[in-house]
Order: structure tokens, then C-alpha cells, then sequence
């Protein structure tokens, strides 16, 4: 009869739980404005502020919800062991905050059994609950439902954890900017900015916005964005962007965006939102708890059955899913944060657990096998009597020098390695998709196809039709040069394999994928070439970017996993068909890109720290499942045998369940060696690469120093 009479009191605990929530949202709205406006304005240095305040003001409203909600239900869980042993008038109090506390799991429960239809470890949960209350052991349900709340709590402090590590990363945006106005700096609000500024910023000061640079150079600290380990050197009509840290030099920058519309904003926005915690993207645990639903009731019937009430509420509470429910997304939010650390953007956290699951990956040729920039394989003459390779190269450069297309970069680079010194235009056309028309030292220079030269009525010599066969023949391409309507060369460019390619393939093959696919809107021969010299499965050549999805269609009609890898923008319909997608493009396109995976650095190394990733994180959640499974199949077994009763189930229990859920943080101190390796090895290069421009500026200054003695010697004599 009295547990009759507790279990009503559980329910109208339950069923008040709405009325007095609604109560305590009035209560906590008072003063809150003052709270929210404490919260935006307070702070002199803050982190990407247009962001962040909003952000703010829920993570700490939801941290007071779990401390309020913890401290309530330990006191609940005091006076239910009171009333259980001594103060038996507390028992109705107590009935009655089981039932309030416990109204969210009740919830869970009818919603899965009555609208999904599914067995879940919510019904298992409530049951376990359900059951001490109807046997008197009211102590025990206020533990289960205490122990849920601190297992909770803990996930909420991972998730901020998470989310603070994060935005860390990109560390404080100042409050105020130096804007130049009429010739003066005078020191404005970052939120008063608007497009078209021209903002001051010199060493040591962080980048409060994202524009572009008018006015100086700088070397400029991109690693908490882009995952470069050394500073990039940025120099007038150069983007930079807010967050990032000018090392030396000084910069006047005209205001693209600022506020929540930043990269540095956008990005913390996609990881925030990905590392949220959404019952839906929890399948690592769930699948795995709701397995075990079954088989613990059907053995807490045999407990019961055999050794009463005692065992059948000791087997229940020792159950296999409620832990790993909570510690395999705990791991997950901790791989994604590691992940983000690395240089790795994992927009969407299903895609740690799809990667186990990829069969292809579909690469694209240009920009992510290839360098964007090709490279000059040689350079033929027409008739060596007229011009020869030198003169060839010099006129082609001037010509080019005005533009930034990959074509125009490689040439203007074998112009600096040969020391060329370019001569200025005297009068330009440009003809876009075809060719250059200039004037250089009176003499009239055409560059660009062999069909433009045709469509301009110039005959190509046979020794250049010669060296265009044989281009043709070695899948490279080629550009002509024509000296007063008479082509007088032609200058081969050749793609370059990254550094990096091969020992990427090879490392996704030791990661299981077993087919690499090359995909371009090259030519067949250059890509055929391409494909057998990094050992490629299969390639499809000619292939426009709005057809690409259609090739991801049929592997996967073929009924593989597909992995699209591009660079995010000529390639966004493959990568949103394809069950993973991974940019290389960078940060640059993070407001646009479509991809699930984004390589901040744009390097390939990132594969293998990506596959790490998912396997660290698949062995995490393996490992939290036996710390749980093994105490409490033991716990099992010797209830069974009359060895354990219900308080030793819920000491073995919910004990191994909080040290599976730390488990889950391990990720967070997980390093990558190889990546590391890498990454060191990239920085000493780089720091030799900067020693020997130093050393280049002193000998100039040196060579600088000595002609002007020789000129005083001259003037003397």
C-alpha cells in the first residue's frame, strides 16, 4: 500500500514537472537583461564578440540549468536514504522529487516505445527506477537518477570544454581597431567598422577584421586558421584575415568584413555546431546501449525468478547501455576538438563514424594531386639564329607579368629563377581565354594557344607543330610566343605532383580503402599519366565540373562508400553527392564549401591524422564498452550466485560508468607523430627558405654599398 501510495506521488512529481519549470523561467527572467547586456559589454578584449555573445550567454544559462538540477538531485538523494533508513515521514517528499527529476527520463522512454517504436535505453533507465520504487528501495532509485544527472552534467562540461578549446585556438579579437582617417589613426570600435575602412595594424597586434591590404607587408601568424606552422609573408592587394597575428612588419587593411561575418567567426560558428550535442548524431553509443535493452531485462526476469526482487533489481541496474551512452559521445566531442586543433575541420561529426565504411576515393587532378602551378619543362625557339630561349622567356613573362592565372605564375617563377629582368608595357590588350597582345620595345608580342595564333592568321613553324606533338604525346601543355606576327617560340608546362601524393595513396591503401580513382577535366594523356605514375586504380578524363556528381553516382551505384576529395569550389556538386566530401582549398572557401571535411592547410598529410581520428576514436568507444561490460557482467554472475545485491550493482555499476566517461576525454591528449614529424620537417625548411632571403637582402645591401663607394671612386678620378 505505501509503495502504491509513492508510486502516485512519483507520478503527479512528473506530471508537475512542466508547471514548475515554467515557475522557476519567471523567476530566472528577472534581472536577466542586465545579465545579457553584463555579459556583451563587459569584457575589453573579446573573442569574436558579434559571435560569441549570443553563444555566451546559452552555454552559461545551461550550466547553471545542470549545477542547479545536480545539487537538487543530491539532496534528494540525502533525503531519500533518510527516509529509507530513519525519518520515515520523508518519504513522500521524497517520492516526489524522484518523480520531478525524473520526468525528462520518463519522457525519453514513452517517446521511444509509443512514438518510435524502438527498445532504448531510456525504457531500461525507467524501469531500473520504476523497480526500486515499487520495492521500497527509494535510496536507490534517488542514486540512478542522481548518477544520470552527474553523467549528464559531465557531458554538458565536455561540450564547453569542447567549444572553448576550440575558439581558443583562434585567441582574442581587440575590442578596437586604428582606423585612418584624413592621414590620422584615430582608435575606433571593431563593431562601428564598415566596408571600405582602412584599418592600421602593426606587429604584435592581431587582425580585427577580414580585408584586404592596401598599404605595406607583413609577416603574418595564420596557424590558428589555416594550420600553417610558420608565418605567411603577405604583401599589398593580399587577403588577411581577423584573429590572425602579425609577427613583424605593418599593414594598412581595407575592411571586407568584420563581426560574425569573419572566416574566423564562420569557422568557430561550423565547429560549434558540429560539436553540439544532438541525440541524433550519437550513434556510436546508442546503437550499442539499445542492443542491450533486451538481454538485461530478459536476465533480471531469471534473476527474479530465482532469487527474487533483490536480484532482479540488482541485474537491472547493472546494465550495459546507460554508460556507454554517455562516454562514446563524450569521446567523439574530445576527437573532434583534436581534430580542429590538427588543422582538420570536421563540419559534421557523423563523419568520424562513416570514414570506417569508405571502399573508393575519388581525387580530383588539379589543385589536389597537382599543384595549381605548373612548372616550365622547356622552352623551344622557332630558329635559334633569330631568338633564342632566353629572349623567348623574357618576352613571354613581360607579357604575362600583369596577371595571376597558374600559367602566368609558372612563367613569371622560371623568369626569377633565371634572373630575367622584365621590361614595362608600352600598350596592352588582353584577349580573355585565348591570349596577351602587348607592345614590348617597339616590337608587337602575341602569347597564348596554338588556336589563338590561328585565329590570328600566324602559321606555326615545323619545329614548333614538332614540339606541340610531341607535348600532346606526354600530356603536358603549351604555350606560344609570337614577335611581330611571326611565332618565334613556345614555352611547355608540365604539372606537378604534390610532395606529398605518393605516400598519401599508399597510406589510404594501409588504411583499408581498396580503390583510388583520379578524376579530371584534363585531357586523356596527361591524366593517364598521372594516374599510372602515382599507381592509380582507374581514371575518367574530360569530365566538366558539373558532371563530376555523375561519376560519384556510379561508383556508388556500384555499391561503394565514396570519399570525393577537391578543391571546393569547381568540384561542390561531387563533393555534396558523395557520403564524405574533403576540401583542400582551405579556409579561403569555408563560407561557401559544401565539403563534411575541410583541410585548413590544404596539405594531404591531413589524410592520415583524419583515419587516426576515427580509429582512435572507434578504439576509445570499444575500450569504455568493456570497462563497463566486464565489472558488470562480473556484478551479474554474482548475483546469480548470491554473492551481490543491489548496492553492490550500483557501486560497480556507476562507478566503471564514470571512468568509462573519462575515458571518453582521452582524445583530448592524443598526438600524431607522423603529422608532428611532418610538420617540423615543413618548418625547418621554411626557416631555411627565410634564412637564405635574409641573406639574399644583406648581400644586395652589400652589393648596394660597394657600387655606391665605386661611383664616389669614379667622381674622385
Amino acid at each position: 500500500m505505501i509503495q502504491l501510495g509513492g508510486m502516485i506521488l512519483v507520478m503527479v512529481g512528473a506530471a508537475a514537472t512542466p508547471y514548475v519549470r515554467k515557475a522557476l523561467v519567471k523567476v530566472q527572467s528577472i534581472g536577466k537583461d542586465d545579465k545579457v547586456k553584463k555579459i556583451a559589454n563587459d569584457s575589453n578584449n573579446q573573442t569574436l564578440e558579434e559571435t560569441e555573445s549570443h553563444a555566451e550567454l546559452a552555454v552559461v544559462a545551461e550550466e547553471e540549468r545542470h549545477r542547479l538540477r545536480f545539487i537538487l538531485t543530491t539532496g534528494t538523494m540525502g533525503l531519500a536514504v533518510m527516509a529509507q533508513t530513519s525519518f520515515v515521514w520523508l518519504t513522500p517528499v521524497s517520492y516526489l522529487l524522484i518523480g520531478y527529476f525524473s520526468a525528462n527520463i520518463f519522457k525519453e522512454a514513452a517517446t521511444a516505445l509509443f512514438k518510435e517504436k524502438k527498445i532504448k535505453v531510456d525504457i531500461l533507465d525507467t524501469g531500473v527506477i520504476l523497480l526500486t520504487l515499487m520495492f521500497g528501495q527509494i535510496g536507490a532509485a534517488a542514486f540512478m537518477v542522481w548518477i544520470l544527472d552527474l553523467a549528464d552534467m559531465l557531458l554538458q562540461k565536455t561540450t564547453k570544454k569542447s567549444q572553448k578549446y576550440i575558439t581558443d585556438i583562434f585567441g582574442e579579437q581587440p575590442r578596437f581597431a586604428w582606423l585612418l582617417v584624413d592621414g590620422s589613426e584615430v582608435q575606433t570600435e571593431v563593431k562601428d567598422l564598415k566596408q571600405g575602412d582602412i584599418v592600421v595594424v602593426g606587429t604584435g597586434e592581431s587582425i580585427p577584421v577580414d580585408g584586404v591590404i592596401v598599404e605595406g607587408g607583413a609577416m603574418i601568424d595564420q596557424q590558428s586558421l589555416t594550420g600553417e606552422s610558420t608565418p605567411a609573408d603577405k604583401q599589398e592587394e593580399e587577403h588577411v584575415f581577423a584573429s590572425t597575428v602579425i609577427v613583424a612588419g605593418k599593414i594598412n587593411v581595407k575592411v571586407m568584413e568584420t563581426g560574425k561575418n569573419t572566416l574566423a567567426s564562420q569557422v568557430i560558428s561550423i565547429i560549434n555546431e558540429a560539436s553540439g550535442y544532438d541525440v541524433k548524431l550519437q550513434s556510436v553509443g546508442e546503437k550499442m546501449a539499445d542492443k542491450m535493452v533486451i538481454p538485461t531485462i530478459g536476465l533480471g526476469a531469471m534473476g527474479y525468478a530465482t532469487a527474487g526482487s533483490g536480484a532482479l533489481l540488482a541485474i537491472m541496474n547493472a546494465d550495459y547501455g546507460t554508460g556507454i551512452r554517455v562516454a562514446a559521445p563524450i569521446a567523439l566531442l574530445a576527437s573532434l576538438g583534436n581534430a580542429a586543433k590538427n588543422g582538420i575541420l570536421i563540419k559534421h561529426s557523423e563523419v568520424i563514424e562513416k570514414l570506417k565504411d569508405i571502399d573508393v576515393v575519388l581525387f580530383d587532378k588539379t589543385g589536389t594531386l597537382t599543384s595549381e602551378v605548373p612548372t616550365v619543362s622547356r622552352i623551344v625557339t622557332a630558329n635559334k639564329s633569330h631568338y633564342k630561349e632566353e629572349k623567348i622567356l623574357f618576352y613571354t613573362a613581360t607579357a604575362e607579368q600583369k596577371f595571376s592565372h597558374p600559367i602566368a605564375a609558372a612563367i613569371m617563377q622560371k623568369a626569377k629563377d633565371e634572373n630575367i629582368e622584365l621590361a614595362q608595357y608600352d600598350e596592352s590588350q588582353y584577349d580573355v581565354g585565348l591570349g596577351i597582345n602587348v607592345k614590348i620595345e617597339d616590337k608587337w608580342i602575341k602569347v597564348g594557344s596554338s588556336r589563338y595564333m590561328e585565329r590570328e592568321g600566324i602559321a606555326l613553324p615545323p619545329a614548333i607543330k614538332e614540339a606541340l606533338k610531341e607535348t600532346g604525346e606526354r600530356g603536358q601543355s603549351a604555350i606560344l610566343t609570337a614577335i611581330n606576327n611571326k611565332v618565334a617560340g613556345m614555352i611547355e608546362l608540365k604539372s606537378t605532383i604534390r610532395d606529398e601524393a605518393e605516400d598519401v595513396i599508399a597510406d589510404l591503401r594501409e588504411h583499408g580503402i581498396k580503390e583510388i580513382v583520379l578524376i579530371s577535366g584534363d585531357h586523356d594523356a596527361p591524366t593517364k599519366e598521372l594516374a599510372r605514375q602515382l599507381n592509380i586504380d582507374r581514371y575518367f578524363a574530360g569530365v566538366l565540373p558539373n558532371e563530376k556528381a555523375d561519376y560519384v553516382k556510379l561508383l556508388q551505384d556500384e555499391g561503394k562508400k565514396v570519399m570525393m576529395v577537391g578543391d571546393g569550389i569547381n568540384d561542390s556538386a561531387a563533393l555534396s553527392h558523395a557520403d564524405i566530401g574533403v576540401s583542400l582549398k582551405g579556409a579561403s572557401t569555408i563560407a561557401v564549401d559544401v565539403a563534411d571535411v575541410i583541410f585548413m592547410d590544404g596539405s594531404l598529410t591531413k589524410f592520415h591524422y583524419l583515419f587516426d581520428v576515427a580509429n582512435n576514436l572507434q578504439k576509445n568507444v570499444k575500450r569504455s564498452f568493456l570497462m563497463i561490460a566486464i565489472p558488470n557482467t562480473v556484478c551479474i554472475v554474482g548475483t546469480f550466485m548470491g554473492i551481490f545485491g543491489l548496492k553492490a550493482s550500483l557501486v560497480l555499476n556507476n562507478g566503471f560508468n564514470l571512468i568509462a566517461a573519462a575515458n571518453g576525454m582521452l582524445p583530448y591528449t592524443e598526438k600524431n607523430e607522423k603529422v608532428e614529424g611532418i610538420a617540423i620537417k615543413e618548418t625547418q625548411i621554411k626557416n631555411i627558405v627565410y634564412e637564405d632571403k635574409e641573406h639574399e637582402l644583406e648581400a644586395e645591401k652589400l652589393d648596394d654599398e660597394e657600387l655606391e663607394v665605386k661611383k664616389k671612386l669614379d667622381s674622385v678620378a
